[in-house]
């Protein structure tokens, strides 16, 4: 039987525990730096957060970021047309830290749009993104990761999210709902960086394609977003309504972008399962959009051509074939028509996937 390194069992258990008290705090409203509410001329890091009917987790949210170390920061919370006491509490948060700016659609325009709106005002170095049911796990996240990029000038600093469907988590919990589980240290560049997220086994990863748990150089993010879906067959506008597998089309879009990726094993956000956010009120034709926009970002923002291909095909084999018979729009039709021909005209695609394409095409058009 192999021997258990009983010292790092009780780093990891000291780490969660210390966790668990932080999150308890946030979510319990306590205010721990309340010293730092004075927005400064030098922002390192903009926290972002998408905010829809949340008046349950906001405060705890958005206290998760105010009790960071790093005072250097702001706090942008777009509000995507909330229609419960929303707005009332992130106003009084706002008025008590000069750090907040709080930004409203005249709609209600899904996670995509509103996040993509507060990085676009954003003015921090890097952008640090949070949905509004999730918290920072520990008061060193920005100060570690902000540190790790500027080290090393990298794009994207990655770190651990834990899963748990329970505020109050236990450790056995915690210890169990480990995500974006890398090896420490981990540096990827252009090529390799696009390929991250689809890599075990030729198998879709999605707890890589968050755009949560990673601090991104906010000039890299906002060129991504000012180029995402304008090859979409003319909608570029509408791609940023895309309520369905945005995370995942987007972080393919930042690979684009992005020269270089670290990892570090850091513990930064805790990710509550059970979200209620506006991506989650889509019918089933946006979410088909959605499963067809993600498709596409593959064979626009790749640069493992191979890697990137082949998955493509896999996905529609699996995932897109099989619900053919589902779309009923003739947008989404003509949309799937053009990711078809455009999957014909990839090298990498074997002759008999380019039969199949062909067949399912005939469908579409009869």
């Amino acid at each position: 039987m192999a021997k258990v390194d009983r010292t790092k069992l009780i780093t990891r258990t000291r780490i969660l525990s210390l966790s668990i008290k932080f999150i308890k705090e946030c979510f319990n409203g306590e205010l721990l730096n309340k010293n730092t509410k004075t927005l400064s001329s030098n922002i390192k890091i903009s926290a972002i957060i998408p905010v829809f009917n949340c008046k349950r987790t906001i405060k705890a949210a958005v206290r998760s970021i105010q009790n960071q170390n790093m005072s250097d920061i702001e706090i942008i919370l777009v509000d995507d047309n909330s229609n419960d006491n929303t707005s009332l509490i992130i106003q009084k948060l706002a008025e008590e830290d000069q750090r907040i700016k709080i930004l409203n659609n005249k709609k209600n325009m899904a996670t995509l749009y509103s996040r993509n709106i507060g990085i676009l005002n954003s003015k921090g170095k890097y952008v640090m993104n949070l949905d509004n049911d999730d918290l920072f796990m520990n008061s060193d996240v920005f100060d570690v990761t902000y540190e790790e990029a500027e080290k090393g000038n990298y794009d994207i600093i990655g770190f651990n999210a834990i899963d748990c469907k329970n505020y109050y988590p236990l450790i056995t919990q915690m210890n169990d709902a480990l995500c974006h589980n890398h090896k420490d240290g981990l540096t990827l560049y252009q090529p390799e960086l696009t390929y991250l997220s689809i890599s075990v086994n030729n198998k879709f990863n999605p707890n890589d394609l968050h755009v949560w748990g990673r601090l991104v150089k906010a000039d890299v993010y906002k060129e991504a977003i000012n180029n995402f879906g304008k090859n979409a067959i003319g909608e570029s506008r509408n791609s940023c309504f895309v309520t369905w597998n945005e995370d995942c089309a987007m972080s393919m879009a930042l690979f684009k972008y992005a020269k270089s990726y670290k990892y570090i094993k850091k513990y930064g956000i805790f990710h509550y399962k059970g979200s209620t956010t506006s991506s989650n009120v889509s019918k089933n034709e946006l979410k088909r959009y959605g499963e067809l926009f993600f498709l596409d970002s593959i064979f626009d923002f790749s640069h493992n051509d191979f890697k990137g291909k082949k998955y493509s095909v896999e996905m529609a084999k699996e995932k897109i074939f099989k619900y053919i018979n589902n779309f009923k729009s003739e947008k989404n039709k003509r949309y799937l028509q053009a990711i078809l021909h455009k999957m014909l005209s990839c090298r990498y695609i074997s002759f008999k996937d380019k039969n199949e394409i062909k067949k399912n095409l005939k469908k579409l058009i009869a």
